[in-house]
This record gives structure tokens, sequence and C-alpha cells, in this order.
């Protein structure tokens, strides 16, 4: 019984105290309020002729160069590392097919004769030739040369079933380094 006169008395103690009149509860109008900011109005068409906007550079552009002596070759200008990443991501641009490759050294691709002569050819023949080339990274300096030739034959007839067509492969080495140069130039971008 006492313990029930306890809990009685602490209730109405806590019911009296939260009905309090207390004004200072209820006028919230000296509460903190953030200031008004007063922001001048800019007109929205105003354009400044005196800025000039730079255009991204697509490509690697001066970074790559192409020379023009048999064989041709590429240069890159970028350690051996950055270089073979950077070729990696122009092979798959260009929808080259890597078939195999050595990490930081070389790539094996396969890669399609451009031209529309070859091209026709190639579309009226059942069976499609894959040419495997091995392009070859080779560091000198701060710059990376890199160099495409003919795989192996054993690699030859890896990729293709037909062993006559394995035999008919012709040599476009010159015109798939300068395939790549034109994706490096004009489609690749500098890794940050």
């Amino acid at each position: 019984m006492k313990l029930v006169l306890i809990v009685v008395l602490l209730m109405s103690q806590i019911v009296g105290c939260s009905s309090s009149n207390n004004s200072r509860y209820k006028d919230m109008s000296a509460l903190e309020k953030p200031p008004m900011l007063a922001l001048p109005k800019i007109p929205q068409n105003i354009v400044d002729d005196s800025v000039e906007l730079k255009k991204m550079p697509v490509g690697l552009e001066s970074n790559v160069a192409l020379v023009e002596e048999s064989p041709k070759r590429l240069i890159i200008k970028q350690s051996i590392s950055d270089a073979w990443r950077t070729l990696g991501r122009a092979i798959v641009k260009s929808d080259m097919k890597i078939t195999d490759y050595e990490k930081g050294k070389n790539y094996y691709v396969s890669y399609r004769v451009k031209g529309i002569l070859k091209n026709v050819i190639s579309f009226l023949n059942e069976e499609e030739t894959k040419t495997i080339y091995l392009l070859t990274l080779n560091q000198q300096g701060r710059e990376t040369y890199i160099q495409a030739g003919l795989a192996t034959h054993a690699e030859q007839q890896i990729q293709n079933t037909n062993e006559q067509s394995a035999n008919l492969v012709a040599d476009d080495s010159d015109g798939l380094i300068e395939y790549l140069y034109q994706v490096l130039r004009d489609e690749i971008r500098l890794e940050p």
C-alpha cells in the first residue's frame, strides 16, 4: 500500500510540473534566426570575351611520334610501364583483340589489314583469317619504342584453325604501327 501511495504521489508531481503556463516556453521570437543575405542580382546572359576557353587535348598529340624509317616504330614519351598501359588502352579502343601478352614487354594482337579490297576479300571468305602480330616495347631513356612484327608460325596456327590460311599470312606491320599511331595521337588521353 505504501508503494502504491508513493507511485501516485510521484505521478502527480510529474504531471503537475509539466502543466506549467510559463510564457518563456511559448514565445519563440527571441530564438536566433539566420541573417538575411542581400545578394546582388547578376544578369545571366553576360559573356566575358576576355577569357579564352582551353580545349582539352583529345589524344597524346606531341607525346607520341612515328618513326618513318623501315621498320616503322612508335615513340611514346612515357616509362615502359605507363606506355604498356597506354598501348593496351589503344588496342582495346581500336577493337583489336589481344590474344596474349607479357606484362610490360609485349602484346600479341589480332589485326585485320585495313583497306577496301582486303576487307571485301575477307568478307567473301567463309573462314576469317586472323593475322597475329607481336608488339614489342623497349625503353630507351625516358621514351618507349614500340615495334610490330608478325608472330611466329606456331602462334599463327594456334589462332587459325585452317592451316592453309595460316600459311598465307601477309605482313602489314607498318600499317599496324600507322594505325596505332593515329589512335594514340587522336583518341587516347594521358592518365592523370
